[in-house]
């Protein structure tokens, strides 16, 4: 099948459509396209973090909140992850539990009402926030992470700070925020810019969505980026730690993995080679640094990815989340309601590039095959996260998703055709959020003939 010219009037006509089709209102968890689909919030957050020798932190979270929607807001919704990480909140929720306690909530230098339901904070505004307007809202409060948790967790003397923070949620006729789900990433949140600054009782390795530098311990610093869609950061023992710096392109790659594992060179050899691969077949990554800690996290954040602590299991792990800095955090989406978007591309993309490495389709696809059937896969894909059980989820998205493509692929043009998709749409949606319609929009756009037949089978 030929793909269509690639030119600038078509490239228009796609901003076009996609302008017109492209957002998803909730009604029972059922998608319907009916509005434009546009950045609604903008946040630019200050964030102090201190760490007590108790292993307690105190958090003051400073956040600069602007109105982007057309309408006005009588509140404004956060993300508040932790306080939903236990069995009270989430009846579903297993292991050692979160503890937060919020010791003040202020809007403008003025204290404000405010209600913290699951993972779901609503600040009060005395006066409407209009369009384009902005306001400072400040939330204090301490916290524990829980042992071995689930990406937010404390491990002996290591600290993983995943979606610890107030997160912007997205204000779509309304905050569209949902409570806690552990089968996937239930949070949905723009871009923003940070300044994080941290105190720590005494030196750690520190890593970071931010740029962070030589690999140094150290007790205190600050740290600033910005476009990072959610702010990771690992406080870790170096006593535990192997280190090193070496270079894919023009971006230095961090790499950390544990001092009881001979391991670091491969890592660190696999870790370039997949970036640079990624960086040649599909786009160039606009970022310096990305940090790569072996904790067996198995978990994307934005410049920063937790992968396999034993060198048996770490090339697929590795690759894979390597993967998401192009497919969840560069062109990004609801994974919540859209995660095929996020870990089926993913997938897709990390299969593709085993494959190439060693020339072997089937040894590259081997991990979707099996997801796939290791239990039936659900009919359509893009279905929100309650709709999916554990296995399905797993045979649904890491599974039915890659292999659909690598079908569609294996008939038209096989590996490098695959690889000229992802690139073009990477290119197209860089730094937005995109939703399976656009996906569908964008599909049709790019290869000649009527694709409904293949897409409505799979997308619903």
């Amino acid at each position: 099948m030929k793909v269509k010219g690639w030119g600038i009037a078509l490239l228009i006509g796609i901003v076009i459509i996609g302008g017109i089709l492209v957002i998803a209102l909730r009604e029972d968890d059922n998608m319907v396209i009916t509005e434009p689909y546009e950045d609604t919030t903008n946040a630019v957050y200050n964030l102090k973090v201190k760490l007590s020798p108790k292993d307690d932190f105190h958090i003051e979270a400073s956040i600069d909140v602007t109105n982007d929607s057309a309408e006005s807001w009588s509140d404004i919704g956060f993300y508040l992850i932790p306080n939903a990480m236990n069995s009270n909140e989430t009846n579903v929720y297993e292991g050692d539990e979160a503890v937060i306690a919020i010791s003040s909530v202020v809007v403008n230098g003025k204290e404000a009402a405010y209600a913290l339901d699951n993972n779901e904070l609503m600040v009060e505004l005395e006066k409407a926030l209009n369009t384009d307007d902005l306001v400072n809202v400040t939330v204090d409060y301490s916290m524990t992470l829980p042992k071995g948790g689930m990406r937010l967790s404390q491990v002996d003397d290591n600290f993983y700070l995943a979606h610890w923070y107030p997160m912007l949620g997205q204000y779509r006729n309304g905050w569209n925020i949902e409570d806690y789900n552990s089968n996937g990433e239930s949070y949905n949140t723009d871009y923003g810019d940070f300044t994080v600054n941290y105190a720590l009782p005494k030196d750690y390795l520190v890593a970071t969505s931010a740029n962070d530098g030589e690999i140094q311990p150290t007790s205190k610093g600050t740290v600033t980026g910005e476009n990072i869609k959610d702010f990771y950061m690992a406080i870790m023992n170096p006593d535990e730690w192997q280190a090193e710096t070496v270079q894919a392109n023009d971006t230095t790659l961090r790499v950390f993995t544990p001092a009881s594992q001979n391991m670091l060179e491969e890592t660190s050899s696999l870790a370039v080679d997949a970036y640079e691969y990624f960086e040649e077949k599909i786009g160039d990554n606009p970022f310096d640094e990305l940090d790569i800690i072996g904790n067996d996290g198995y978990m994307e954040y934005p410049n920063i990815i937790e992968v396999a602590a034993d060198q048996q299991s770490q090339e697929s792990v590795l690759v894979h989340e390597i993967a998401h800095q192009w497919f969840y955090y560069l062109v990004t989406n609801d994974p919540y309601y859209e995660s095929w978007l996020d870990e089926g591309v993913t997938e897709f993309s990390s299969s593709l590039f085993i494959s190439d490495r060693y020339d072997d389709d089937e040894f590259g696809f081997w991990g979707a095959s099996s997801a796939e059937q290791y239990y039936r896969p659900e009919k359509y894909v893009n279905l929100p996260l309650s709709k999916f059980g554990n296995e399905t989820y797993y045979s649904t998205i890491y599974g039915k998703v890659p292999m659909v493509l690598k079908e569609y692929f294996d008939e038209n043009g096989g590996r490098e055709s695959a690889l000229e998709f992802l690139s073009a749409y990477y290119v197209e949606f860089q730094f937005k959020q995109v939703n399976t319609q656009q996906f569908k929009l964008f599909f049709e756009e790019y290869f000649e003939g009527n694709q409904s037949e293949f897409l409505n089978n799979w997308l619903k």
